[in-house]
C-alpha cells in the first residue's frame, strides 16, 4: 500500500458512504464487486477472506459433537457461490475452521466466576471460530469509484458480505463478521526543540494542559503502563529510543509510519531533539494485529494485550473496523463482536481501553447492527451496548474546536481531542528513518493518543496520592469532567477536551 494512499485515508477527502441503517439490500445480479479488486489493494487481498463466527450456544453443542458442523454450515452458501461466479471463480469451498481466540488468551474461569458476581458478564470465547475460506478465489475487499470520480474507501466485496448475512441468519449462529486487515485510523519541554509546535499540550482551551500536569508527581505518566495496538512502528526511532518502548507479541510490519507518529504524541522522550510527549515517564509497550502466524486478528490481540497488562494500565486500540451491516470501512473496532466482547474482557479486568471513533463520518446514533439494535446510542439503554472503554472523536486544532467532518460522531463517544496539524514522530513506508517528524498528523489516530496521556497523567497523579490506579469508569468520569466543549456541542457530539488542571485543581482524583 503506498503511503500517498494511506495519508488519503487518513485524511478528510474519502468519507465512508451513509450506512444504510434498516438493513443492507445485496445486488445478486451485479458481478462488477468481485471483479473490482484493484492492484493498489494486493497487500490487503493477499489472503482469502476469513470470517469470526461465534455460535448460539446450541450450535456450540452442535459443534462439539460434530467438528465439521461449521464446515457444514458454510458449504450451505455454495448456490450462492456458484450463481455469483462462473468460470475460473466456480468452486467449491473447503472452509477450514478454527478457535478465534487460543485458549491461553481466553479470560480463565475464575476470572469469569469473580467478575460476574460484580455484575459484568464475561465471556468465555469458547464459542468464537475463524473460518478460513482458502479456495475461494476472491478478495475479501474491493474498491470502486465513487460517482464523483475519486476512488471510493475500501469495502468487504459483495461476496463476502452476503456470506456474512447469510451465515447470520442462521439459528445456531450468533454473530459474524470478517476478519480483515485495514489501514489504521498519535517534564522539562524547554530544551525540547519541537515542544512549542504541540498545540496540544498547552492550557484549555487549546489543549490539555499537559504542561501543568507535569508540575504536579505522576503527572508525567510515572508508573503507568501504556499499550498501542495496531500494526507497525519504528522503535528505534532517536526521540522513541530512551523510551525503551518493546514488542509484546505479533509481527511489526505495517503501517510503521502511523504507529511511529502516534507512540511519539505519549512517549516522546524529554530531551534535547524533536518534541516531548505527553506522558514521557510511562511505560510504553506495543502490540500487533499481524499475528504470530501471519493472521491477523483484533480481538485476540485485545486479549494478549490484557493478559499482559495490570488493573489500572491503558490500552489504545489505534485500528478501524468494516461493518458487517454494509461492509464499509472506517468503523470503531467495537462494532464487531468479537472485538466488543475482548475489550468487555479487559475493561472487567481494570484495564482502560481507549479506542478510536475512526474517520467514517458516521452518526454512530443511527448504526443498527445485524440484530437490528441501535448498539452505540446512550438514548437506547435496552439497545446500547456497553464495553466501558473510552471513544474518542476528532476536532480542529484552532478555538474553539469543532468536530472535523471526517470524525464518527454521537452519543457514545466521550472526549476528543486534535485530529489535525499534531507535530509529532515519523518515519519512512519501511521504517527505517529514525530522525524524521511530522506536523501533519491527523484522524481520530491522532485525537486518541492525546486523550490516553490525559488518562496516563490522572492514573500516575492517583498512583502517587491515593497509592493505587483508578478504575476504567472512574477514570472516564473523571476525563469527561470540566472540558472544553467543542463549539456546537449539539451539532458536534464528540464530548469534551479534557482539561487536567480543572481535574487536578477540582479535586477530581480520587476513588
Amino acid at each position: 500500500m503506498s503511503v500517498s494512499r494511506l495519508k488519503a485515508w487518513l485524511g478528510a477527502g474519502l468519507l465512508a458512504t451513509a450506512q444504510l441503517a434498516s438493513g443492507y439490500a445485496l445486488d445478486l445480479g451485479s458481478k462488477e464487486s468481485v471483479e473490482a479488486v484493484t492492484s493498489t489493494l494486493s497487500s490487503l487481498a493477499s489472503n482469502a477472506p476469513r470470517l469470526a463466527l461465534k455460535l448460539t450456544p446450541e450450535g456450540l453443542k452442535k459443534q462439539l459433537e460434530d467438528p465439521e458442523f461449521i464446515a457444514s454450515l458454510v458449504s450451505g452458501v455454495e448456490s450462492l457461490i456458484d450463481g455469483l461466479n462462473t468460470g475460473r471463480h466456480r468452486r467449491r469451498l473447503t472452509p477450514n475452521v478454527a478457535p478465534l481466540v487460543p485458549q491461553e488468551h481466553r479470560p480463565s474461569a475464575a476470572l469469569r466466576k469473580r467478575l460476574d458476581v460484580d455484575g459484568v458478564q464475561i465471556p468465555s470465547f469458547e464459542e468464537w471460530f475463524q473460518i478460513d475460506i482458502d479456495d475461494l478465489g476472491l478478495s475479501a475487499v474491493s474498491t470502486a469509484s465513487s460517482k464523483s470520480g475519486k476512488e471510493a474507501p475500501p469495502a468487504l466485496s459483495k461476496l463476502t458480505l452476503e456470506l456474512i448475512h447469510r451465515l447470520n441468519k442462521l439459528d445456531t449462529v450468533a454473530s459474524v463478521h470478517a476478519l480483515q486487515q485495514g489501514p489504521p485510523p498519535a517534564v522539562n519541554p524547554n530544551d525540547d526543540p519541537r515542544s512549542g509546535n504541540q498545540g496540544y499540550l498547552n492550557a484549555a482551551p487549546q489543549g490539555i494542559n499537559a504542561r501543568y500536569a507535569w508540575t504536579i508527581t505522576g503527572g508525567d505518566g510515572a508508573r503507568v503502563g501504556i499499550v498501542d495496538m495496531e500494526q507497525g512502528w519504528n522503535l528505534n526511532h532517536e526521540d522513541l529510543r530512551a523510551a525503551n518502548i518493546t514488542l509484546i507479541s505479533g509481527r511489526n510490519r505495517d503501517y510503521p509510519d502511523h504507529g511511529t507518529a502516534v507512540l511519539g504524541q505519549m512517549l516522546m522522550a524529554d530531551n534535547q531533539i524533536g518534541g516531548v510527549g505527553i506522558v514521557p515517564a510511562a511505560k510504553g509497550r506495543v502490540i500487533s494485529q499481524s499475528r504470530p502466524d501471519g493472521s491477523y486478528n483484533t480481538a485476540a490481540t485485545i486479549l494478549d494485550a490484557c493478559n499482559n497488562m495490570a488493573s489500572g494500565d491503558i490500552l489504545l486500540l489505534e485500528a478501524q473496523e468494516f461493518d458487517p451491516v454494509g461492509g464499509q470501512y472506517y468503523w470503531p473496532v467495537s462494532v464487531a463482536d468479537a472485538n466488543h466482547e475482548a475489550i468487555l474482557v479487559c475493561t472487567g479486568r481494570g484495564i482502560i481501553v481507549v479506542e478510536a471513533a475512526c474517520n467514517g463520518g458516521n452518526d454512530l446514533d443511527v448504526y443498527r447492527n445485524l440484530s437490528n439494535k441501535r448498539i452505540f446510542n446512550r438514548a437506547f439503554p435496552s439497545e446500547y451496548r456497553e464495553s466501558g472503554a473510552i471513544m474518542v472523536g476528532a476536532s480542529s486544532a484552532s478555538v474553539p474546536h469543532f468536530r472535523l467532518g471526517y470524525s464518527n460522531h454521537g452519543s457514545r463517544v466521550d472526549v476528543y481531542g486534535w485530529g489535525e496539524n499534531i507535530d509529532t514522530t515519523f518515519t519512512n513506508a519501511d521504517g527505517t528513518a529514525n530522525n524524521l517528524y511530522t506536523t501533519g498528523f491527523s484522524g481520530t489516530s491522532g485525537a486518541s493518543p492525546i486523550i490516553v496521556g490525559a488518562a496516563a497523567a490522572v492514573q500516575g497523579i492517583a498512583q502517587a496520592r491515593l497509592g493505587r490506579k483508578l478504575s476504567p469508569a472512574r477514570v472516564r468520569t473523571i476525563l469527561t469532567t470540566s472540558g472544553t466543549a467543542s463549539r456546537t456541542p449539539s451539532s458536534d457530539r464528540i464530548g469534551v477536551l479534557p482539561n487536567l488542571k480543572a481535574i487536578i485543581d477540582g479535586g477530581h482524583i480520587r476513588v
